[in-house]
Order: structure tokens, then sequence, then C-alpha cells
């Protein structure tokens, strides 16, 4: 005896698959910004980067 069993999409499938397509657009477009402007924020943490006072230390007074 062979069931035949209708193929439905449970709730909570349509949910999951909602929730991975909105989550993959989201890290889609933090991806990009991140990709765009790393460079820029590279090159503004060098330049704020904390630099010692002096080269050579000695123990000098």
């Amino acid at each position: 005896m062979v069931k035949n069993r209708k193929s439905y999409f449970s709730f909570f499938g349509i949910l999951a698959a909602t929730v991975n397509r909105k989550i993959h657009s989201q890290i889609s477009i933090i991806a990009s910004i991140l990709s765009f402007d790393m460079p820029k924020i590279m090159k503004l943490l060098h330049s704020k980067q904390l630099k010692p006072v002096k080269q050579y230390s000695t123990n000098n007074i």
C-alpha cells in the first residue's frame, strides 16, 4: 500500500526561507559597505595610532 503524501510548505519552512533571504541581504549590504570604506577606515586608524614620545628610552632622569 503506497501512501500519497501531499507536499505543503510548513509555516516554519517559509519563515526560515524568508529569514535566510533577509539575513543574506543584510550581510551583503554590510560586506559591500565595508569593502568600499575599509581603505578609508584603515588610513584613519593608522593616522590616529599612538606613537611613543621617544624612540630610544634611557634610564637617565
